[in-house]
């Protein structure tokens, strides 16, 4: 009899919990990202970005959330790198933690984020010593992560500001000996390619 109402005590409590992570809110969200190049990101003649993504969270309580987000940003380029460079762009894909210091979609919320940053690039076409150099497109994938800070205005505009921390490591790059004309590679040390992110969001 103990072992039944044991059984029945633990199935209720399965049952009320599955219907509690129900009736938390989950929502999509979608909002215009922008972005400040800090570090080596910002001296390597990359200026303010601008762009898009959207995201999703899971509910899991009043208080507790898991998001996920995707998006992408367009850096402009300084002109001392624009006759080379074309075009520069990142693509977060993350995944995280909300913590609502009120409940969900209300006031205050800290956030962190993990995940991958890919990044893009496209070079002009150049001419050197009568040759030409076709441009390219090349893209790299980093490891990632964001702490962040936001605030629900109302409950379907948020704001939210964080420190987005990008991970390159050591980088093997190809060059052209300009005098033997052939491909040679290097290794250099990798930049701190983090920036300061700000979304405006609608939540729906």
């Amino acid at each position: 009899m103990k072992n039944i109402l044991k059984g029945a005590a633990f199935a209720a409590a399965i049952t009320l919990s599955a219907s509690a992570m129900q009736a938390q809110e989950s929502f999509g969200n979608a909002g215009l990202e922008f972005a400040l190049p800090v570090g080596d990101w910002a001296e390597n003649a990359y200026g303010f970005g601008i762009g898009g993504s959207g995201g999703y969270e899971f509910g899991l309580s009043d208080n507790l959330a898991i998001t996920a987000n995707v998006g992408i940003t367009f850096f402009a380029i300084d002109d001392a790198i624009s006759d080379f460079v074309k075009s520069s762009y990142f693509i977060p894909i993350q995944v995280g933690g909300r913590y609502y210091l009120d409940e969900s979609r209300s006031g205050l919320f800290g956030e962190v984020q993990v995940g991958a940053h890919i990044f893009g690039v496209s070079t002009e076409d150049l001419e050197f010593l009568g040759q030409t150099i076709e441009g390219s497109s090349e893209t790299e994938t980093y490891l990632s992560l964001a702490p962040a800070v936001g605030f629900f205005l109302n409950e379907n505009v948020s704001i939210s500001l964080r420190y987005q921390l990008v991970f390159q490591g050591e980088q093997e790059e190809e060059f052209i000996n300009p005098i033997t004309f052939e491909t040679e590679t290097i290794t250099v040390d990798g930049l701190n390619l983090g920036y300061i992110g700000l979304k405006l969001a609608y939540n729906f």
